[in-house]
């Protein structure tokens, strides 16, 4: 009997000591994650190391197996009393734990709600402009060319400056933020032509060289067809825009220019949102807690720490963007955009173009809003050219943007619209 009391202690002193070992195991892949401030892997040896990636299911199991360990060690030695007292420290120790965290975490969302209201927008330009550039949760490569716009209504823009290697093209964006490889002076060259282009990543010309967007060979055709005048054709197009952001760029940017033609390059996802939009962080969620983020998961803290952020179309709550953003999709959305493109160029006499693969939905739109259009499906016969010019795709490939090219200039002619006008 004596020897079978000793196997059970022994027994019992080494599960308790398993348990241990294990809420040992436990602190330490918190500490890590601390350090860290995120996921992270210890390796000690090759491919085996310590994985710590689980905050709250390491803090329940290391507690549950400290407190198990402690119990089966002492299981023998406490008396009724012995417990009572270690079940109260145990409470006192939850409370001391818990009010703390309760405390910080009211504290903290307070902070964060304050700052948002007035700051968080400014707070995200200026991280970009100290050389901070905002994070993107996004593996789409349009996240490097892009930064937030200093108008809300725009959301986002090219960024200035710029030359790199973009899609193994590439790609220059000029001191105005449009991709052309000079600068266009505000004040318009006597004898001049001045064309503006508003659309999204087919008329920015995503996939193909510098010189090869149809808008690019769109002037260096004109001026060499049209003598003695100065073709500019300015291309304000951004990847992902829709037709609303479209129409801010040209409000808020491209009128300065004092446009003879506004060609508005039309793609079907123009009814949708614009692929990036600002969105405003929710503190008020009851699903987070802002102190664990803080403290283990960092690097999501401190996006979410600007109170904007960028956020691509396919990760993003809709109830937290810019209402007038909601407002500028579907077919209302797309309406709004072409009335108030048309009140523009009457206003300021130029000539109103919707240009590319126009389906039945936005033909009507144009007809009902009288604005002009060119659909590049009715007049480009499907197998005139080979498939793999993708002219009646979103991203035409050179030859397709270069046959584009020739059947602007020609509407443009028949319409009488290219007659260059004095400053």
């Amino acid at each position: 009997m004596h020897s079978e009391a000793r196997w059970l202690h022994a027994a019992r002193l080494f599960a308790a000591v398993c348990f241990l070992l294990l809420a040992a195991l436990m602190v330490l892949k918190l500490a890590l994650m601390f350090i860290k401030g995120g996921e992270t892997a210890w390796f000690f040896w090759r491919s085996h190391g310590i994985y710590a990636g689980h905050p709250l299911k390491y803090f329940i199991v290391g507690c549950g197996a400290w407190l198990v360990g402690w119990i089966l060690l002492r299981l023998r030695r406490n008396t009724a009393r012995d417990w009572a007292h270690f079940a109260g420290k145990l409470v006192m120790l939850a409370f001391s734990i818990a009010l703390p965290l309760v405390v910080c975490e009211v504290g903290l969302r307070a902070y964060l709600i304050s700052q948002r209201e007035f700051n968080s927008l400014d707070r995200l330009k200026t991280a970009f402009r100290a050389g901070k550039k905002p994070s993107v949760n996004t593996t789409h490569p349009l996240s490097e060319i892009i930064r937030p716009s200093d108008d809300p209504q725009i959301v986002y823009d090219l960024q200035p400056d710029l030359e790199m290697d973009f899609g193994h093209h590439r790609v220059h964006i000029n001191h105005l933020g449009l991709r052309a490889d000079k600068d266009y002076p505000l004040a318009r060259a006597p004898h001049s032509l001045r064309i503006v282009g508003i659309g999204d990543s087919g008329m920015f010309g995503w996939d193909v060289e510098q010189d090869e967007p149809y808008l690019t060979v769109l002037e260096r055709n004109l001026n060499q067809h049209l003598a003695g005048v100065v073709c500019e054709v300015m291309n304000f197009a951004v990847p992902g825009y829709n037709t609303q952001l479209e129409s801010e760029t040209l409000r808020r940017k491209a009128l300065a220019y004092q446009p003879d033609i506004v060609i508005v390059g039309w793609c079907e996802n123009d009814f949708d949102l614009p692929f990036f939009m600002l969105e405003k962080a929710n503190f008020h969620r009851r699903d987070v807690s802002y102190v664990l983020r803080l403290i283990f998961r960092r690097q999501l803290f401190l996006r979410e720490w600007t109170g904007v952020r960028f956020t691509e179309r396919r990760d993003f709550n809709q109830d937290a963007l810019l209402q007038g953003i909601k407002d500028g999709v579907e077919e209302s959305g797309v309406r709004r955009a072409l009335q108030n493109m048309l009140q523009m160029s009457r206003e300021h006499h130029f000539h109103l173009l919707l240009f590319g693969p126009l389906g039945p939905e936005i033909r009507q739109l144009c007809r009902e809003t009288g604005v002009e259009m060119f659909n590049t499906r009715h007049e480009i016969a499907a197998g005139k050219y080979p498939a793999n010019f993708g002219v009646h795709f979103m991203h035409p490939a050179p030859a397709g943007h270069r046959v584009l090219a020739e059947y602007l200039e020609r509407d443009l002619a028949a319409r009488g619209w290219l007659q260059p006008r004095e400053p």
